[in-house]
């Protein structure tokens, strides 16, 4: 929050209007109000607290006791206050409850009701925000973070009030300070590295039965390995404990992987041995099987020319059969032939009636060229 100007009416020991201008008086550094006792340094306090929230500190707080009694009857008192807060220009105007001299008696009173108008600055131009005093009070209040009594108590400490102030409990200075110096950032920020603390501690937690599991598989994996650990690490030093073990793990390893990978090429060379034995003997039986069918081949061979010289003798006797039903056949012509010539002679005969030379006609000599054919 920023005072930049206060404007002071019939108010406290102030008979007229007064104005200062804090912006010109903040150009220099700092600055004091200084006066004797009685000139109203106490007022223009009173007059802030006044116009921000509609009472003053202490005693004083009586509103009808507000206007100064130097004024003139008809002056109203009021007090203006000009601030900025949370980077928002605003303006506020108070007026308490006061007896204003009415117009129609000479010794009558009106009762003048307590106002406030507070605006903000928008643009250049002021706009009226509330004319309620419960309603700008609360606005106020929530721009500054801080009630009346937190401020008086803060900012501006009435006489002798601030041994009060040392006094009160821890939890309301605690609570006024937080306000004041808006340290609630700082209290999001300590509770989130609270809960990351605490986030932290849950994995250390985590990793550690983690580790102890990872131990326990470790010493589970060396004994089965049946090394000797006599060198390594107390059980107590898990992480060094869990390196060496991880380490001869690893060398074991290695050997065994070594051993397994010459025992894979032994038995590949024996396993070729084998298969080289295997196709000699192999080859071994085709050879004796071919000599034994060369050898049985060899024996029959005689029984094979006896029977070719058969199947020749058979095929020339097919051949000299058909020479001879060749012949057969044409015998039989020829008898046939005798037959038909000697019925033809039967028949000349008979015509010629007993013609001499058919009498001379040698049948024997036929007989004959027929036996020869």
């Amino acid at each position: 929050m920023r005072i930049h100007r206060l404007v002071i009416s019939a108010f406290g020991p102030f008979a007229g209007t007064e104005e200062i201008d804090f912006d010109r008086l903040s150009a220099h550094g700092l600055f004091l109000l200084n006066g004797p006792t009685g000139a109203g340094k106490t007022s223009v306090l009173d007059a802030v607290c006044f116009a921000l929230y509609g009472s003053v500190p202490g005693a004083r707080q009586e509103g009808k006791r507000l206007r100064s009694d130097h004024a003139g009857p008809a002056l109203e008192p009021a007090v203006t206050c000009e601030f900025s807060a949370q980077g928002r220009h605003f303006e506020v105007t108070r007026s308490p409850a006061w007896d204003k001299p009415s117009a129609r008696g000479k010794n009558g009173f009106t009762t003048q009701q307590a106002k406030t108008l507070l605006r903000e600055r928008i643009s250049g131009t002021w706009a009226d925000r509330s004319g309620r005093n419960d309603e700008a009070g609360a606005e106020i209040t929530a721009l500054l973070g801080m009630d009346r009594e937190q401020f008086t108590r803060v900012v501006m400490l009435p006489q002798g009030d601030f041994a009060a102030f040392l006094r009160s409990k821890a939890a309301d200075r605690l609570e006024l300070l937080q306000k004041l110096f808006g340290t609630q950032r700082f209290e999001a920020l300590e509770q989130e590295l609270s809960a990351q603390a605490q986030a932290a501690r849950n994995d250390v937690a985590r990793l550690n039965g983690e580790l102890e599991l990872l131990a326990a598989r470790a010493e589970a994996e060396a004994a089965a390995l049946a090394f000797d650990d006599s060198a390594a690490p107390a059980r107590e030093e898990s992480t060094a404990r869990i390196a060496w073990l991880q380490e001869t793990v690893a060398l074991r390893a290695a050997e065994l992987a070594a051993a397994a990978e010459a025992a894979a090429a032994v038995s590949l060379h024996t396993s070729g041995r084998l298969e080289s034995e295997s196709a000699r003997r192999q080859r071994h039986r085709r050879l004796a099987a071919a000599e034994a069918r060369k050898a049985a081949a060899e024996a029959s061979l005689p029984s094979l020319e006896l029977h070719a010289a058969r199947l020749e003798q058979h095929r020339s006797a097919e051949v000299l059969t058909g020479q001879l039903q060749a012949v057969q056949s044409s015998q039989t012509q020829v008898r046939h032939a005798a037959g038909a010539m000697e019925s033809a002679i039967t028949l000349l005969r008979m015509a010629a009636g007993e013609d001499a030379e058919l009498d001379q006609l040698d049948l024997g000599a036929l007989d004959a060229d027929q036996a020869d054919a």
